[in-house]
């Protein structure tokens, strides 16, 4: 009836995908209490660059995977940054809501992706499980941003600048209707699981616990604190976190499988040598810091400029957007080229159901 399986194993996993949301909520209570708005940016300095460059020494990194996606791992980057540099010129702040919308939707898939492993791992579930569990991250996520006042505040707020019609009613009915459509899935999900197991598949225990864990930390940030600090300090931690562990765990495998010399790469990625692999994710770091203390302007060689797009709208009372507003926004989306060339990579570099991914799971 149920079958246990890990990631890593039962202590490694106990730490890094149970409890590590958790204590990441901690932290960001703490900083939230005794540090600056600065902590949110420190903490994507060296939690959330460092798995970029995971991504970037896992699609990279290996001769395999190289091969496979030469064509994609080449085009993927150019075409990016090509559509974000005219996301800079012509639409500098829907290139930041795309950005920010895909930054939801790949963190809700991370999650998916590690429970499937989950059952992966386990030899658990039915065929259909995948789609069911993908539909529920979909439902609990989106519900989360539809409901959590965290969310809604902004949202709501966006409606109404767009004179979107609707009253205080209908936005209560309509989050009504939310949570009404995620519990009537739920119930259908916890029918899935009942059919499964009389069906004669096994259960993995742990893939709930993991689940329950990460939604956790993500409904109660959101609904409990007003702070996006919060919200956002939490998250990174568990979701930059959990994805170097698991990409570290990946390229381990795969390269001490691989037959012949040892690479550097695989040298690297010894368990003896895990400081080392750190080391090169924080020098990694203070590389990416170090190339944004530079001039931006340098970046669009004096043609991408926020204030040539946006001037002054006197018919509807809008004053010029003030150098220091536009200088931000330049720079956040600029900073996004990095991250989406990441959201694309995942979606196709970790597919459960792969047999060649497999190996390294």
């Amino acid at each position: 009836m149920f079958k246990t399986g890990f990631i890593l194993s039962w202590r490694s996993d106990l730490v890094w995908f149970l409890g590590l949301p958790f204590l990441a909520i901690g932290v960001a209570l703490a900083c939230y209490q005794w540090l600056p708005v600065l902590a949110w940016a420190s903490v994507g300095l060296w939690i959330t660059v460092p798995h970029h460059f995971a991504t970037w020494l896992r699609t990279y990194g290996l001769a395999e995977d190289w091969q496979r996606w030469k064509g994609r791992l080449i085009a993927g980057p150019i075409v990016i940054m090509g559509m974000t540099l005219l996301g800079l010129k012509f639409a500098p702040g829907t290139t930041l809501l795309l950005g920010t919308l895909w930054d939801h939707q790949h963190s809700a898939m991370q999650q998916h992706g590690l429970a499937r492993i989950y059952d992966f791992k386990a030899r658990t579930g039915a065929p259909s499980t995948g789609r069911l569990d993908l539909l529920l991250n979909i439902f609990l996520f989106v519900n989360l941003l539809l409901t959590a006042p965290l969310f809604a505040n902004l949202w709501v707020r966006t409606l109404y600048t767009l004179h979107f019609p609707f009253s205080a009613e209908g936005l209560r009915l309509f989050q009504q209707l939310s949570w009404a459509t995620t519990g009537v899935f739920l119930c259908v999900y916890v029918s899935h699981v009942i059919w499964s197991l009389r069906r004669g598949y096994a259960l993995n225990p742990i893939k709930f616990l993991f689940i329950g864990a990460s939604y956790f930390l993500w409904y109660f940030t959101a609904w409990h604190t007003d702070s996006f600090l919060v919200f956002g300090i939490s998250h990174r931690i568990m979701h930059g976190v959990q994805y170097i562990v698991v990409v570290h765990g990946y390229i381990h495998r795969k390269t001490s499988a691989a037959t012949g010399a040892a690479s550097t790469l695989s040298k690297l990625m010894t368990l003896r040598r895990i400081p080392l692999f750190l080391m090169a994710c924080a020098a990694y770091a203070l590389l990416y810091q170090f190339l944004l203390m530079q001039p931006l302007e340098e970046f669009g060689f004096g043609v991408v400029s926020f204030m040539s797009v946006y001037d002054a709208i006197p018919e509807l009372g809008l004053a010029a957007i003030s150098h220091d507003i536009g200088y931000d926004l330049f720079a956040a989306t600029v900073i996004q080229a990095a991250p989406m060339t990441h959201y694309y990579f995942d979606s196709f570099i970790w597919k459960v159901s792969d047999s060649r991914i497999q190996e390294g799971l």
